[in-house]
């Protein structure tokens, strides 16, 4: 019992820093909003995570929309979010048979007055008693996940003035869909020519 109790203490402990260390950094970085493409942001986060997915066989497969409208968001904090989830992407696929079925895939697409990026994978899905609580802190399905990147990407995503859930896909694996509004219907200051996009 005893032993247990330490555990528990440590585990708490450890969450307690990581949560230290987070709002730290929030407080030191300013938030910095710009214009940016979504698709170029998802192609720019595939690309840093490809070696780790080349290293687990997984592949990752980008499915664009040209001539989407920007939206306005602090470029670290929403490739932070997009990185969180593809790493998910790539866990949950991890025990699937053959390599072909090791599938992550980012989608990027308008949705009337929004822009939606959905990151799906091809693994064994979420147990649906757990589905409601993916994104409560501190809850995680992996043996040494602390449970706050869902908790932390959700935030980010609510602070922008946007969603973000989680489904179990009808073939199997799952979902994460963020939606946020594009500039253009921001008013005024959303309204700016296609150069001033970050790229």
């Amino acid at each position: 019992m005893r032993a247990i109790l330490a555990d528990i203490r440590k585990d708490d402990q450890r969450a307690g820093a990581v949560l230290d260390r987070i709002r730290s950094l929030m407080k030191r970085r300013e938030v910095q909003r710009s214009l940016l493409d979504l698709s170029l942001l998802a192609g720019e986060v595939i690309a840093l995570v490809r070696p780790e997915a080349d290293s687990r066989k997984v592949r990752l497969a980008l499915d664009p929309v040209s001539s989407l409208p920007p939206v306005r968001g602090d470029r670290v904090q929403l490739q932070q979010v997009l990185l969180n989830l593809l790493l998910n992407a790539m866990d949950a696929v991890n025990g699937s048979a053959t390599d072909s079925h090791r599938v992550a895939t980012v989608r990027v697409q308008a949705a009337g007055t929004q822009v939606e990026v959905a990151v799906s994978d091809t693994g064994h899905g979420i147990p649906m008693d757990k589905l409601a609580h993916v994104f409560e802190p501190f809850y995680s399905s992996k043996p040494n996940g602390l449970g706050m990147g869902l908790t932390i990407s959700r935030s980010i995503i609510a602070a922008h003035g946007g969603r973000l859930w989680a489904e179990n896909n009808e073939a199997g694996g799952a979902t994460f869909t963020f939606t946020l509004t594009a500039a253009n219907d921001l008013g005024g200051e959303g309204r700016r020519s296609k150069e001033e996009v970050v790229r």
